[in-house]
Order: C-alpha cells, then sequence, then structure tokens
C-alpha cells in the first residue's frame, strides 16, 4: 500500500513541473501589449518626420561644420549666408594663398535639392569669367557625389536627399529665406 502512494506522488509532481512549465512558456512567448502592437500600422514608402527650421546663424555652423570633413591642404573655404550665399575659400599657388570667393542665390528645388545660381567668381578683387572658373572647379576638385556642378547653366546643385543623415534618413530643403534669415528643412525617412 505505501508503494501506491509514492507512484501516486511522483505522477503528482510530474504533472504539477510539466503545468508550472507550460505556464511560464506561454507567459514568456506572449507579447504583453498585443492591442497596442495590433494599432500600430507601418508606413510605407518616403514618409516626412519633422520640420527643422534654423537662423541664418545656426544653420552657417552646421554647414562649416559639416565642410570641415571635406578640407585638404591644396584649398581651405568655408560657406557662409548673410544677405547672400558666399564660398569662401583658398588655394594654394606657388606657394601662395590666394583667395577664392563664390556669390551664389540659392533656391530650393521641389526635389528637396539646393540649386546655388551663381552670381560671380573672383579671385581677390578680380573678378573671373563663371563659365570658365566652374569647368576649372569640376574639373580640379574631387566633389562629394551629392554636389553637382553645370558651367553652362551656372549652377551648383546640392542634392540634400542624397545625404544621408542616419539609416534611411535623409533632409530635403523647404525654405530658403535670405532676406529674413529662415530656412526650413523636412526631415525624411525611407
Amino acid at each position: 500500500m505505501k508503494n501506491k502512494y509514492w507512484k501516486y506522488i511522483c505522477l503528482l509532481v510530474l504533472a504539477f513541473n510539466i503545468a508550472i512549465i507550460a505556464v511560464i512558456g506561454i507567459q514568456v512567448t506572449k507579447h504583453r501589449d498585443q492591442k497596442i502592437l495590433d494599432n500600430v500600422s507601418v508606413i510605407k514608402g518616403v514618409n516626412k518626420v519633422a520640420d527643422i527650421s534654423t537662423n541664418t546663424e545656426q544653420l552657417n555652423t552646421v554647414i562649416n561644420k559639416y565642410l570641415a570633413d571635406f578640407q585638404d591642404d591644396k584649398m581651405t573655404y568655408k560657406f557662409y549666408l548673410s544677405d547672400k550665399a558666399v564660398l569662401e575659400g583658398s588655394y594654394k599657388l606657388f606657394g601662395t594663398s590666394i583667395p577664392l570667393y563664390i556669390y551664389f542665390e540659392p533656391y530650393a528645388l521641389n526635389s528637396g535639392a539646393v540649386d546655388l545660381k551663381v552670381t560671380s567668381i573672383s579671385i581677390g578683387t578680380l573678378n573671373i569669367p563663371t563659365k570658365t572658373a566652374l569647368s576649372y572647379i569640376k574639373g580640379a576638385y574631387k566633389l562629394p557625389s551629392f554636389v553637382t556642378i553645370n558651367s553652362q547653366k551656372q549652377d551648383v546643385l546640392i542634392d540634400l536627399p542624397q545625404v544621408a543623415i542616419a539609416k534611411d534618413t535623409f533632409l530635403q530643403a523647404g525654405k530658403i529665406d535670405l532676406k529674413n534669415g529662415q530656412f526650413v528643412f523636412h526631415l525624411m525617412q525611407k
């Protein structure tokens, strides 16, 4: 008789262990907030995440910090915005530092790119032909893939959507207002 109780107790402990393992297994594999997860929709395609508004001073700081990575011994430059957009650089010629100034009128395109229409180019105080200078710059310097120089149209295209900020995230130009110092960019996500 004593043997029979022992068998029942063992089967009861075994059943209890199996039940505990089953309950823990169900709890571990079950989503906690399934109702919330079911209501979350994944938006596909390119979507605007945020608008970024900035002023002239802030934008000058951001642009020049970004351009610092592209400086070299042959040419240094900085870009700044005031009542006009100016690329001020210097390059070495026969061991002498020669100043270069390129003046632009910036426009935000529907594609999110920035079109910089060249209004004048000068070396020091000497104005030089825009088409010739742009052709020389295009051939002489390695430019980032998102910058395109068109010497015939006398413009420089900065294709902001090609500049990756983070994985699948990029900027589009929305508003460029030099006169009032207001700039709006759209943070986009693929």
